[in-house]
């Protein structure tokens, strides 16, 4: 597995561990089993000694295409079951054998019913990608799913990445039980050449993301470098998410701050 860039190091230990957390260097091969990846350091780190339950779709699941056609941009649902919805106060969403492991820290306001969370990461090799749920109880819930892929975390930026630094779209379902939202930035890993110039392109990431229902936290996550280009995440709930809605998100190093507000109003934009 390839080095984190020592420039990663200057941003803090809360971004430390979300780029340099994968400790152990990962075997070669499609032989490998989740425990011998990044998940075998991040346990104890994340969960010390805790059980972990590990079975039941029923009662969550995690979904990803086998062999994503788009290593760069691959779409991870996260389902939560009946059993779970309203119950779950955080979700971690990890890839085995990215570089930077730890895709994406997610705190949930008590009592959301949240069915869904989709995201779009990179993935960079043929790998294991996770979900670990805590409730509020403290009681965890760990799925997962194999994904064959190579090279998402170096592929060079889209050609099409033009457009307004931070421009934030909405697009809710017409029932509002879900929204999706993207934030327009290129989410740069660290790993890619520009190639125009052939010179590495600095990591410039967005680092936490937080969505608000009148005032109100609904969802703030901790992001990294793993998460795609231009991030995009869905939450669907079993009840309406009651508007105004609004997503505000910070990226690194620049630490530039970005909002937007959807209200029925004003619609998709």
């Amino acid at each position: 597995m390839r080095r984190i860039p020592t420039s990663c190091l200057k941003f803090g230990p809360a971004v430390a561990l979300l780029l340099c957390a994968a400790t152990t260097p990962a075997a070669t091969g499609d032989s490998q089993s989740p425990a011998n990846g990044a998940w075998q350091s991040l346990r104890p780190q994340l969960y010390g000694t805790r059980d972990i339950g590990e079975g039941g779709d029923q009662l969550m699941s995690v979904e990803a295409p086998g062999s994503t056609p788009d290593p760069s941009a691959t779409p991870v649902v996260v389902h939560f079951g009946a059993g779970l919805q309203g119950k779950v106060k955080a979700v971690r969403v990890i890839i085995d054998n990215n570089p930077s492991p730890l895709v994406a820290t997610m705190d949930l306001a008590k009592g959301l019913p949240v069915e869904e969370i989709d995201l779009r990461v990179r993935i960079d090799r043929y790998t294991s990608v996770r979900a670990i749920a805590e409730t509020g109880d403290g009681k965890l819930e760990m799925r997962s799913t194999w994904v064959n892929a190579s090279g998402g975390c170096s592929a060079p930026p889209s050609a099409t990445a033009g457009g307004v630094l931070g421009q934030i779209r909405f697009h809710p379902s017409p029932d509002a039980r879900a929204l999706q939202f993207s934030i327009r930035h290129p989410n740069n890993s660290g790993f890619q050449i520009d190639p125009r110039t052939g010179d590495p392109i600095p990591p410039h990431f967005v680092s936490h993301i937080r969505l608000s229902s009148g005032g109100q936290t609904l969802m703030e996550a901790d992001t990294g470098i793993s998460l795609s280009e231009n991030p995009t995440l869905r939450i669907a709930s079993s009840q309406p998410l009651k508007g105004p809605l609004t997503v505000e998100a910070t990226d690194i190093p620049t630490q530039q701050h970005y909002t937007a507000t959807w209200t029925a109003a004003n619609g998709s934009r």
